[in-house]
């Protein structure tokens, strides 16, 4: 009789781990970015009427800083949050043309 221990089987190939070795990324350069922008919303909308409330304490005015300062803050908002959407838009546009170049190079190798 054969010993079972001697009978061939035939090769398995390798069985790739359940868990990947490499650690993916938790939070990309842009998902920083996103959360970052409500504080650069919120830090200078808070902050302009704060430092005016206190000029207006220290030199005795009414509410002249306050609201000048709450404008100010508002326009540095402002300008943050259209500087995001302007890069985030710039980096859409860029991947889109990626597409669409690739698209075009498939389309020339389908017709030769």
């Amino acid at each position: 009789m054969a010993d079972q221990s001697q009978v061939s089987k035939p090769m398995e190939p390798p069985k790739k781990p359940i868990i990947s070795s490499r650690r993916k990324k938790l939070f990309t350069s842009s998902d920083l970015k996103a959360s970052a922008i409500g504080w650069e919303i919120a830090i200078p909308i808070f902050s302009g009427p704060l430092i005016g409330f206190l000029l207006d304490r220290r030199f005795g005015t009414d509410v002249r800083w306050t609201m000048i300062l709450m404008g100010v803050g508002l326009l540095v908002a402002t300008y943050s949050v259209i500087k995001y959407v302007n890069q985030e838009m710039y980096k859409m546009n860029r991947e889109l043309e990626k597409k669409k170049e690739e698209l075009e190079k498939l389309k020339k190798g389908i017709r030769k």
